[in-house]
């Protein structure tokens, strides 16, 4: 009986059924909580990197402190140079930059007051895809060409390892334009260094642009080339630089940027306006022997000229006599009111004169272009 008993009792699995139900729900409630916890934090982390993505966004201040147009022909710029000022604690970096009815697709920047930045050799060429860092708390001077931007580079090609002639000679380039700008066009021309003469790829040589390699054809492929003298491959790229018409020098310019963070920071530079008059003044010299003759002279005055947004820094002339056959001055003689010499007021004829202007912002202006030049018949 106590066997039997004990035999039920060892064949009864109604008390594990019910400690495993329990193990499992445990086991389930332990995975349950687990996926909260992990949804709670991962929910966590995406909102404090949201809110710390809207601080950044938030934070992020450029100024533009000053440009310095370049002028070109027939009244348009030909170029801008921009000093952009970071006021964050963090980098930021330029996805566009617009000036007035077009954007810029490339454009470049410089590394000290004389040179670009270079990025591999070649000088850096900033875009949408290649973005320009302007450092924390301090400033970048961007260049803008409103005409396309060409890049050129060389390099030599030595041949002491084409040992022999017949056979191909495959040689790795350095100045390759991919290493720099990435599957850009480019155009190239390869030179014989001691002829310094063209040779023409047709059965001689291939460029392969993946390998960045050069192959000359040896004799047994049909080659002409030879391996006494090296050779010097010329490359030019040309970047698509503004996408619209260059502003006209009397227009404002309006300027926005646009930072990886779609922040745009915008600013309007007016151009001064240029006033000028001539006076025509007389005094009595005298001479050692006591008598006196009148001499007469010019005065060119620029006090009437103004500036909407700012105040004027400088004052630049220019004079030209016999219609502008000679040169007296070439926007050298500076000063808000100016004496010019070497001019005759009874005896010149059709002085021409021009007055160029330039505000604390960095616009300039010329009476030529506003008005017209004063000539003095």
């Amino acid at each position: 009986m106590v066997g039997s008993q004990k035999s039920s009792l060892m064949n009864d699995t109604c008390g594990v059924s019910v400690i495993f139900a329990t193990l499992l729900l445990i086991l389930i409630t332990i995975i349950a909580a687990s996926g909260v916890a992990y949804m709670v934090s991962t929910m966590q982390k995406e909102a404090m990197d949201r809110e710390s993505h809207q601080a950044a966004v938030e934070s992020e201040e450029l100024k533009i402190v000053s440009i310095d147009p370049v002028h070109g022909n027939g009244g348009s710029w030909q170029a801008i140079d921009l000093t952009i000022l970071n006021l964050n604690t963090a980098d930021s970096r330029i996805s566009s930059i617009r000036v007035n009815d077009g954007y810029f697709l490339n454009f470049r920047a410089y590394y000290d007051p004389d040179s670009f930045d270079v990025y591999r050799d070649y000088p850096a060429v900033y875009s949408a895809g290649h973005r320009l860092v302007i450092p924390a708390t301090k400033s970048k001077k961007i260049h803008l060409n409103f005409s396309d931007i060409v890049i050129e580079g060389s390099e030599t090609i030595f041949t002491s390892g084409w040992t022999n002639n017949s056979t191909d000679f495959t040689y790795s380039l350095q100045m390759h334009p991919w290493k720099a700008y990435n599957g850009v066009d480019f155009d190239f021309v390869l030179n014989d260094t001691a002829s310094m003469t063209e040779c023409l790829p047709d059965g001689n040589f291939t460029l392969d642009n993946d390998e960045q390699q050069i192959t000359f054809f040896g004799n047994d492929s049909g080659g002409n080339l030879t391996n006494t003298t090296d050779y010097q491959i010329f490359y030019t790229i040309d970047f698509e630089s503004y996408a619209g018409s260059a502003p006209l020098e009397r227009e404002p310019l309006r300027i926005e940027l646009i930072t990886s963070y779609i922040n745009i920071f915008k600013e309007l530079f007016t151009p001064p306006m240029p006033v000028a008059e001539v006076q025509f003044k007389v005094e009595n010299l005298q001479a050692p022997n006591g008598t006196q003759s009148p001499n007469s002279y010019f005065i060119l005055d620029a006090s009437d000229s103004m500036d909407s947004d700012g105040f004027i820094t400088s004052y630049r002339w220019a004079v030209w006599k016999d219609s502008g056959n000679e040169t007296l001055y070439d926007y050298n003689l500076t000063g808000m009111v100016v004496r010019p010499i070497g001019i005759d007021s009874y005896n010149d004829q059709d002085v021409v004169i021009d007055l160029e202007i330039t505000d604390d912002t960095g616009m300039t202006s010329r009476l030529s272009q506003v008005s017209g030049n004063l000539t003095v018949l």
